[in-house]
């Protein structure tokens, strides 16, 4: 197998959008986030809060600094979407007693009890998204996705996995 430099498979000359594996890896993402946005909404929340959850409870993320880098966005608006969070019964917020800039988050019995929900509704539009794929072309397809976010994460940034191009 031939390795080829960036320089060499991303031409300039020959880019067109609709071909583009930037376009079609957004195409993908925003098709399977609507698919998320409506599979959630009987569960009368958005894909965004159920992200936060699903973070939340498996110790992805326990304060807004963690959610705004890993929904690479800003603070403010991870703020909004918690106070509506919060206002639900969802989640908890807690200042540090010893740094009262950093807020802990914890999920309420209310929030555990969408969780519990969730992998079912994101679970089903993976099925629906992935429909004809084998199981090996999405191992496949995670490596390449994990690789480009190693190749592409700031060295040192928290979250970001520390050896390049593994896997």
């Amino acid at each position: 197998m031939t390795s080829h430099s960036p320089a060499d498979l991303f031409d300039p000359t020959d880019y067109q959008i609709g071909k583009s594996v930037g376009y079609l890896l957004a195409r993908a993402k925003n098709m399977l986030s609507l698919g998320v946005e409506q599979e959630v909404s009987g569960l009368d929340m958005t894909h965004a809060q159920a992200i936060c959850l699903m973070m939340l409870a498996e110790g992805e993320a326990t304060t807004v600094t963690d959610l705004a880098r890993a929904l690479n966005t800003d603070a403010g608006s991870v703020t909004r979407l918690l106070s509506r969070m919060e206002k639900r019964g969802l989640i908890a917020r807690t200042r540090r007693d010893d740094d009262r800039r950093v807020v802990d988050l914890s999920i309420t019995p209310e929030g555990d009890a969408l969780v519990e929900k969730l992998p079912v509704a994101l679970c089903n539009v993976m099925r629906r998204g992935f429909d004809g794929f084998s199981q090996q072309e999405i191992d496949v397809l995670c490596g390449m996705l994990q690789r480009i976010i190693t190749n592409t994460c700031p060295a040192g940034e928290a979250g970001c996995p520390q050896d390049r191009n593994s896997e």
